[in-house]
């Protein structure tokens, strides 16, 4: 559990900064990998080789499985945006 907390963090990280005031492209680079990860854990397979078709369709799924994640899990995702707005604005 605790390495998908670290993904969730660094997501919601991310999706804070571009928000408020958009993003570095070393940023993009590691936001969008981070985020990738993180989708890849919402399957149940191993990841199949990037660029194939196999993996664009495990990265719909696990995008799907994410966005279900965080509908059930609603007062979890608002508290993690928000602790994301506070290290952001002391940053």
């Amino acid at each position: 559990m605790t390495h998908i907390v670290g993904l969730l963090t660094l997501y919601y990280l991310c999706d804070q900064a571009a928000a408020i005031r958009g993003l570095t492209a070393e940023e993009v680079t590691n936001c969008m990998a981070n985020y990738e990860k993180l989708k890849l854990e919402f399957i149940d397979e191993n990841p199949a080789p990037l660029g194939s078709r196999e993996r664009a369709a495990q990265i719909r799924l696990g995008y799907a499985g994410f966005k279900a994640w965080e509908r059930a899990n609603e007062d979890w995702v608002r508290d993690m945006r928000a602790k994301a707005r506070v290290e952001l604005d002391l940053g």
